[in-house]
């Protein structure tokens, strides 16, 4: 079964703990997600089969969680 690289950003992540802390900030998590190898760009995702550390560097992904379309809520869509 095929398995297809992705990224996808969560913004708004945390809360402040005082007036002078950052209320929010982005985290990029990646998937490796069985069975789909399509553009999923509609939902958020980003293919990056193929992209070496160096591009991935300044998303800090560093591993990928392996999923189903099924577990991440998308599956039949693009």
């Amino acid at each position: 079964m095929p398995v297809g690289r992705y990224i996808k950003k969560f913004a708004r992540i945390g809360q402040a703990l005082g007036p002078s802390e950052e209320r929010g900030f982005a985290l990029w998590v990646g998937y490796d997600i069985a069975g789909v190898t399509n553009d999923l760009s509609e939902l958020g995702f980003i293919r990056v089969d193929g992209w070496s550390d160096e591009q991935l560097a300044p998303y800090d992904v560093v591993t990928f969680k392996p999923v189903t379309a099924a577990e991440l809520g998308i599956e039949g869509k693009p």
